[in-house]
């Protein structure tokens, strides 16, 4: 079965608006066992509108509109769904029952022109919305069927959930299609598909999909299976066997399955060892807190961190030795080290990171071009430092060293605490 995905809003043209609803729909309506034919962005326009549902539903089973729905005039989206559908705006009372009490929840005062947001197609199946005041609408076109949600994230994410995909399960006959994401740290896209070359190559004959994922610092590969409804678990039971093929040869490599990345999983590895971190950043600025910060629960493992970006805040806080940074530079190996040994006995954690670098896009020099960082971990065992080249780009610079120093904490933390892992 097909659905395509529309997204209504100039906003979204003009980019000041990203399209997150079209990427978190296309994943979860993939899961429910749809194609999804295709995403398309058009203009609050009426022609714009009616193209392309005319375009949706030419080869697909499904449209699903997001935007266009509220309390301002440029909100048209139920306007030209009954002008397409050959209907009239009709007050629900219910639906403008449930606004006012929503305004009133709020202590805001209610207008008339929220009350108009009950005014809706007659012929559509209202899909009332407890997260907003815009309400999504169900239309059934012959054998086909259209959905229209707020543009609103959370919004549209409600409806889905509650109210959309239950109804699409229940009025079409969807297959298995199984998926499963191992991620991977520390090794780049193409070492690692020579890595599973042999397996990846028997993978076609069992049925089974397999992509590559690739981002700075990380490799997601992407397992799936499709099939009847009927035969799910044996689809699942054909996917987890695979999968486990996958994760034995990408060996120390994997750091876990589903949407874990590095920072997820360093915290897994401390909240089961009982350990717990700090950070010493230069180059990176915060950014590696930042990652372990946004994980629920990071704080009964992560203690803390220091942006030590002046040399004297790395002499100061961190103690390290002001004649290595006249005779290495700031940039260098026995700094970093006492960095992540700094951190550590600073705030009595069992491991610490650091990381220090040019993230340009000037201070290069010919011995310390940009995009060189060095990064250490230091542990029960002692510290160990690594330097790595991340191109030019200061974002991407920062981003490949903290997930790359979080991927070295990972392998320290899996191995033992060993100081002499590989690079």
């Amino acid at each position: 079965m097909r659905i395509q995905i529309v997204s209504i809003g100039d906003e979204l043209l003009i980019g000041q608006t990203v399209n997150t609803n079209a990427a978190w729909m296309g994943e979860h309506l993939t899961l429910d066992g749809w194609i999804v034919g295709g995403v398309e962005v058009v203009s609050d326009s009426p022609e714009a509108i009616c193209d392309a549902l005319d375009r949706g539903l030419a080869s697909n089973d499904a449209v699903l509109l997001t935007g266009g729905l509220g309390p301002t005039k440029d909100d048209l989206t139920k306007h030209v769904l009954a002008e397409y559908f050959g209907t009239e705006l009709v007050m629900h009372e219910e639906i403008a029952a449930g606004i006012q009490a929503w305004f009133e929840s709020r202590n805001v005062p209610f207008l008339e022109v929220n009350r108009l947001q009950a005014m809706l197609p007659a012929s559509c199946t209202v899909l009332p919305n407890p997260l907003g005041t815009a309400s999504g609408m169900w239309f059934e076109h012959g054998d086909k069927v259209v959905v229209s949600m707020p543009g609103v994230p959370y919004e549209m994410e409600g409806l889905m959930t509650h109210e959309v995909q239950p109804r699409l399960k229940a009025h079409f006959a969807l297959p298995a299609n199984l998926y499963e994401t191992v991620v991977t740290a520390g090794i780049g896209e193409s070492s690692l598909a020579a890595l599973v070359d042999t397996w990846e190559a028997s993978l076609p004959s069992k049925g089974i999909s397999l992509a590559y994922l690739p981002s700075p610092g990380q490799v997601k590969v992407r397992l799936g299976v499709k099939g009847p409804s009927g035969d799910k678990e044996e689809l699942q039971g054909l996917l987890d066997a695979e999968v486990e093929v996958f994760m034995k040869l990408a060996g120390r490599h994997v750091v876990g399955r589903g949407n874990m990345d590095i920072a997820a999983a360093v915290l897994g590895l401390l909240s089961s060892s009982g350990g717990t971190l700090a950070t010493a950043e230069s180059c990176t600025g915060g950014s590696v807190a930042a990652m372990l910060t946004a994980i629920p629960g990071a704080s009964a493992s992560f203690m803390g961190g220091v942006v030590a970006y002046d040399n004297a805040v790395k002499t100061g806080f961190l103690d390290v030795d002001p004649r290595d940074i006249v005779d290495h530079g700031a940039v260098s190996e026995p700094v970093v080290k006492a960095m992540a040994i700094g951190a550590r006995k600073a705030m009595g954690t069992t491991w610490a990171i650091a990381t220090s670098g040019v993230a340009g896009p000037g201070g290069g020099t010919e011995l310390k071009p940009v995009g060189l960082v060095w990064m250490a971990v230091a542990g029960p065992a002692g510290a160990k430092a690594w330097c790595h080249r991340f191109g030019a780009q200061r974002a991407r610079i920062v981003q490949r060293a903290s997930r790359r120093v979080l991927t070295y904490l990972h392998e320290f933390i899996k191995n033992g605490g060993l100081p002499g892992l590989e690079d």
